[in-house]
């Protein structure tokens, strides 16, 4: 338990050591002076009395001093425990009258002067602190209490104090304050970096939102641009038909009229050029078919009845099923999110592809459709001439044939409109086969 606990509220070791001092040292100015040095005061104090009081304060740990005003400030007395923290024996600090004063420290010396001159005139107690220079040249720290006594007339006798060594607190204090300015000069200068980190950010948004900003216009060009060609493929396949249709039926004509004075070379050219007006139709009409699937954006809220796609599709292709002898099955096929014009094309195309590339055999076409997920899986079989691994990508582009239009009637594009199809409405499209072994053509479509 520390010693401060057993005293009464508001005393301290410390202060109580300070009255103490301040007592004894009344007692020793008393003792010291004498009727010749102060005949305002009788000397009573018996020399035992003096040599006790002086054994007493010199227990005092603190620098104890009095001097005499009427000898001009010089101090009269000092304790050892000067020699402890100074370094100066009592007999050196007083034996040069202005010891004192010179080691105060150059930098405190002028507010001492002027605390310790309110002191006399006013009387009120000093208490301050001062750096004071050690005999070895350190710079001691010392909270100081100074008080002045006067006579009993009233005049001013001497000053007596005390002065506690605080340079362990001060050089704490002094380190706390040197890391506390280390710390706001680090803040400081990490609020400087974040600033100009944020400006820099600053800077990159906003480079970034004008490249997004051009990029928006960019893209919102290359979106008119395309329209623009859309329309313009639209445009040109539609008007394109009808001088094909025109040359179509005049060859014809043309062949009819003549009748037996046409010669066979005349006849076989005539017959060229309307095959060839009727390709073209086929193809501006496929065309104007691919444009439409990668336009339209209707499918969205749409439900497509599968079953009542496949059947109009099979009405489309009648003929094409009646010529080959097709047999077309199917499972029971789902509702799906699709508009189901282009769901009808998806069958059209596929199965009238089974067809155009059948072998020997009558062609054998079953439709199913399967679950997985949030998805369904579509198959087309057939037991067709299959295709060759290597054309699995290739077949899907525009206008892109395995064969040659001798062989099989087509313009390239089926396979193109089905993948466009089906890429819109969020699934994949792709084929399994082997040559003389028939394809598999699968595609998904979200449920």
């Amino acid at each position: 338990m520390a010693a401060d606990e057993h005293l009464p509220s508001g005393i301290t070791s410390e202060s109580m050591a300070l009255e103490s001092a301040q007592a004894l040292l009344l007692q020793l100015a008393s003792s010291l002076s004498s009727q010749g040095q102060n005949p305002d005061t009788p000397n009573t104090t018996p020399p035992d009395a003096a040599a006790r009081y002086r054994t007493l304060v010199e227990q005092i740990p603190a620098v104890i001093f009095m001097a005499f005003l009427d000898q001009g400030f010089s101090e009269a007395y000092v304790s050892p425990h000067i020699e402890t923290v100074l370094g100066f024996t009592q007999e050196e600090w007083l034996h040069d009258p202005v010891r004192w004063y010179n080691q105060i420290h150059p930098d405190d010396r002028t507010r001492w002067s002027i605390e310790a001159a309110q002191l006399v005139l006013s009387g009120r107690p000093l208490r301050s602190v001062y750096r004071v220079i050690a005999n070895d040249g350190r710079v001691v720290w010392f909270h100081c209490e100074v008080k002045l006594v006067r006579t009993e007339n009233g005049r001013p006798w001497f000053l007596h104090g005390t002065a506690f060594d605080m340079t362990d607190l001060k050089q704490t204090e002094i380190a706390l304050q040197e890391s506390r300015d280390e710390l706001e000069m680090r803040v400081r200068e990490r609020t400087a970096e974040l600033a100009e980190a944020n400006r820099e950010l600053q800077r990159e948004i906003a480079e970034r939102k004008r490249a997004e900003s051009g990029l928006a216009h960019a893209v919102q060009e290359l979106t008119r641009s395309n329209a623009d060609l859309e329309q313009f493929a639209y445009s040109a396949s539609h008007d394109l038909q009808e001088p094909l249709r025109m040359v179509s039926i005049y060859s014809q004509m043309l062949q009819r009229g003549l009748g037996d004075d046409f010669s066979t070379t005349a006849d076989q050219c005539v017959g060229y050029i309307a095959a060839g007006a009727k390709r073209m139709e086929r193809q501006l009409a496929d065309l104007r078919t691919f444009i439409r699937a990668s336009t339209t954006g209707e499918e969205a809220g749409h439900e497509a009845d599968a079953e009542n796609a496949l059947s109009r599709a099979l009405v489309s292709l009648t003929a094409a099923v009646e010529a080959s002898g097709a047999s077309i099955t199917h499972a029971p096929l789902p509702k799906i999110g699709l508009h189901e014009f282009q769901l009808e094309q998806l069958f059209q195309n596929l199965i009238g592809n089974a067809i155009c590339y059948r072998g020997q055999e009558p062609p054998q076409i079953h439709v199913c459709a399967e679950r997985s997920g949030a998805e369904w899986k579509f198959s087309i079989r057939d037991n067709g001439i299959g295709i060759d691994p290597q054309y699995k990508d290739q077949i899907f582009g525009i206008f892109k044939r395995l064969h040659g239009s001798d062989h099989h009637q087509g313009t390239g594009m089926g396979l193109a409109i089905c993948q466009r199809i089906v890429e819109r409405a969020g699934g994949r499209i792709w084929v399994e086969s082997e040559p003389g072994r028939g394809s598999t053509f699968s595609f998904t479509l979200p449920a």
